[in-house]
């Protein structure tokens, strides 16, 4: 995929439902060539997540504030989360989960009220630790 040319990633946008053209294709283009030069395999949620960081600017209703997370050996992690609402008042909430992101992912549903579903979790950077 590293060879693509601007068509191409114009054919690939509209197989996944995306209508993609002119100066947005180009602004796409370019930063798909800078992350295809990082990564060995390009796969749809990059470039999913491309297009939504370039092209579709959602409104932002919450703004990440702060965050405490609190690790322990028994599996109490805690996590204490400030969000900032669109007008500008502040929630903090804490939470206990099974791990610290657990417990952080448990934060922010008490705040915005909505069910939050971690999609991926890599960590990278642990298991090139771990290799070495």
């Amino acid at each position: 995929m590293k060879k693509l040319t601007p068509l191409l990633l114009c054919i690939l946008y509209v197989q996944l439902g995306y209508d993609i053209d002119g100066r947005e294709l180009n602004d796409v283009f370019w930063r798909f060539k800078s992350v295809a030069e990082m990564k060995k395999v390009i796969t749809n949620d990059d470039l999913i997540a491309l297009v939504s960081d370039e092209v579709f600017q959602p409104t932002i209703i919450w703004k990440f504030g702060d965050v405490q997370v609190t690790c322990r050996t028994l599996g109490l992690s805690t996590a204490t989360v400030k969000l900032i609402a669109d007008d500008g008042t502040e929630q903090i909430a804490r939470s206990t989960g099974t791990g610290p992101v657990d417990a952080a992912y448990k934060v922010v549903d008490l705040i915005v009220k909505a069910p939050v579903k971690l999609l991926e979790y890599p960590m990278l950077r642990l298991q090139l630790a771990l290799m070495r």
